[in-house]
């Protein structure tokens, strides 16, 4: 299976870097629960993994789509890891 990176986002304005009080050697709890929409490792990770671990197409169009679905206005509010999965998979065939 294809293993999707930074060169298929469709979006370039995330930061290369951890946000403020994120500690990038940090892998633990907290980075298993939250994801940071604003950090590019932490926005491909979620959507290379949503696309490994849901039932859509395993493709680039995929993983964008679920990029897109990340910057919806209802998505602003939500880090934990958990919830925007659900949120994804829920507006997945409404967008």
């Amino acid at each position: 299976m294809v293993k999707y990176d930074e060169n298929d986002l469709i979006y370039d304005d995330y930061v290369n870097t951890t946000t403020k009080g994120d500690n990038p050697d940090y892998i633990g709890i907290k980075d298993r629960e939250k994801v940071s929409k604003k950090e590019l490792y932490e926005v491909v990770w979620f959507c290379d993994a949503f696309v490994k671990n849901y039932n859509v197409e395993k493709t680039k169009a995929s993983f964008q789509k679920a990029e897109k679905l990340l910057r919806l206005p209802d998505a602003k509010s939500i880090i934990m890891r958990d919830e925007l999965n659900k949120f994804v998979a829920t507006n997945w065939n409404k967008n």
